[in-house]
């Protein structure tokens, strides 16, 4: 009897091998679809000496531009600030020789006139000067009587004209010396008894600062003055502003000044001045805004704050996604009229919203790259 052929059949695992096969391949081209759909095409450019960069075929739909906007004209700009005198109207008053002082007129907070007596200051040197005048005094009355007497004997015919003229001419220098004898003592204060004189206050103001008591001994060369006196009418608000905000103030620029001790009060003005140097130390230089002070509200040595509306000409705005930092420097990428994108420097301002002010590098009206800024970057600094 004959065995029934039974037919040969493949292992499970060997007849399922080419269905895996064909899955890992239709996998592997679905993926490389993907990842190709995914990833766009590296750029088509051409790279000029000047590192501007020139696009081509598909790679410039990469690249978004947009014309830059003028900057908001009426943005402001705060500052710390302080209230100081007015330095046109500021005496520092000082004594101009060596002495004591007698007497004292004048107390800080005094409000006093201009020619007023402020104190009284004995000095050995003030009688030497005193002894001049009137030494000079005497010989000019001694003079006068000579060219009357010269003048007399000549109507007399006892005196000739040569003896008359020499009379009138040293009658006018005793006159000269005479008067440079006064106006030496009225430089240091004017007579004030035997050994003298007074000092008296060059302006109309407020005694803000006295360094001085009667018994004092005081010399010319001393670094402190005796007696400061301010007119407050005016003042000075000084704001700090840094090296980087420089190109947000400008003489001219409006101004908003705010002090702590008037909460709901505000005080206009305008940038008057704008410091050629800035400090080593502070890095900033000094703005300043003259204000009227009538009721005396404002004090010198008050803080306050400086709002500055303005900002420069030919300011424009981009939006922000468009600037490229590198260290401490900023630059954006612009399209030429050549179809070239170019690598500029700018100098920003503050940010509003999605877009930032540029004071500098970039005008506006200017094509700026808003998408696409960084593979264009990465062209342009490639190594050579």
């Amino acid at each position: 009897m004959k065995r029934a052929e039974v037919p040969h059949r493949l292992p499970p695992e060997t007849s399922a091998r080419p269905l895996l096969v064909v899955a890992l391949a239709l996998g592997a081209l679905a993926l490389a679809e993907c990842k190709h759909k995914e990833e766009p095409p590296a750029l088509t450019h051409e790279r000029r000496p000047d590192r501007s960069i020139v696009l081509s075929g598909a790679s410039a739909a990469y690249v978004r531009t947009e014309p830059a906007a003028p900057a908001d004209r009426e943005q402001s700009h705060s500052f710390v600030a302080r209230v100081s005198y007015d330095e046109r109207h500021l005496a520092r008053i000082g004594p101009p020789v060596q002495g004591r002082v007698a007497s004292i007129g004048v107390i800080t907070g005094d409000h006093v006139k201009a020619g007023a007596v402020l104190l009284t200051l004995t000095s050995p040197d003030i009688a030497g000067t005193q002894a001049q005048v009137a030494q000079a005094h005497t010989a000019r009355l001694l003079a006068e009587r000579v060219a009357e007497r010269a003048t007399v004997l000549v109507q007399q015919g006892a005196g000739t004209d040569a003896e008359r003229q020499q009379a009138d001419a040293a009658l006018v220098q005793a006159k000269t010396e005479e008067q440079r004898a006064v106006a030496a003592l009225t430089a240091i204060g004017g007579a004030h008894g035997a050994s003298g004189y007074q000092l008296h206050s060059p302006i109309a103001g407020t005694v803000v600062e006295r360094n001085v008591s009667v018994g004092t001994q005081v010399h010319a060369d001393q670094d402190l003055p005796l007696v400061t006196v301010a007119d407050l009418s005016t003042v000075w608000v000084t704001a700090d502003v840094y090296e980087q905000d420089l190109p947000l103030v400008h003489v001219g620029d409006e101004a908003i000044v705010r002090v702590t001790a008037y909460p709901g009060r505000t005080f206009n003005g305008k940038v008057t001045h704008l410091g050629d140097i800035v400090d080593s130390q502070a890095r900033a230089a000094r703005a300043r805004v003259e204000l009227t002070n009538s009721d005396l509200v404002l004090r010198p040595g008050m803080f306050a704050s400086v709002e500055v509306k303005g900002l420069g000409i030919g300011a424009a705005e981009v939006p922000t996604s468009a600037l490229l930092a590198r260290r401490d420097q900023f630059f954006v990428f612009v399209a030429n009229p050549d179809g070239a994108y170019a690598q500029r420097e700018v100098h920003v301002g503050e940010q509003h919203g999605q877009h930032t002010t540029i004071l500098s590098g970039v005008k506006t009206g200017d094509l700026v790259v808003t998408e696409g800024a960084i593979l264009l970057d990465a062209e342009a600094n490639e190594a050579l």
